[in-house]
């Protein structure tokens, strides 16, 4: 649980935030909605830790972390949209990557087979397979290939 305690943070001393109280409860999904400029991306900073705030106090359970998708359009322009999504699952991307890159191999050796080999096991262990299948169906879900 994140818990928000009276949050403040001005500019210029202009309020940007003033006496935020909230509560982010486990097992929910949280969104937040506003014009552009009213401090959407501050308060996220905020909550991150990458962005100081006036007052207030911001408490997170042992034991948990937040995530949030950073706002720039272009970061992903060079990947598929399938990829896009396996870059969420970084030890699944990261195998996959270097499975690709050595299948890729004009020439493929020995070792390359065995590393090859324990990738796959290693991809097959930690649900890879069944992770690229639930995104496929999610994507085609959503109109997305």
């Amino acid at each position: 649980m994140i818990t928000v305690s009276d949050v403040s943070l001005k500019f210029s001393e202009k309020p940007l935030f003033k006496d935020v109280n909230l509560k982010f409860i486990k097992g929910n999904c949280y969104g937040i909605i506003g014009a552009n400029g009213a401090g959407k991306s501050t308060f996220l900073k905020i909550l991150s830790g990458e962005q100081e705030h006036d007052a207030g106090e911001i408490s997170m359970t042992p034991g948990e972390r937040m995530a949030k998708l950073v706002q720039d359009h272009f970061a992903f322009d060079s990947y598929s949209v399938k990829e896009t999504v396996m870059i969420g699952y970084p030890k699944l991307y990261k195998i996959s990557k270097e499975k690709d890159a050595i299948y890729e191999k004009p020439d493929f050796s020995e070792e390359d087979g065995i590393r090859a080999s324990e990738l796959e096991a290693e991809f097959g262990e930690l649900g890879g397979y069944e992770s690229e299948n639930q995104i496929e169906q999610m994507l085609s879900g959503l109109g997305l290939e």
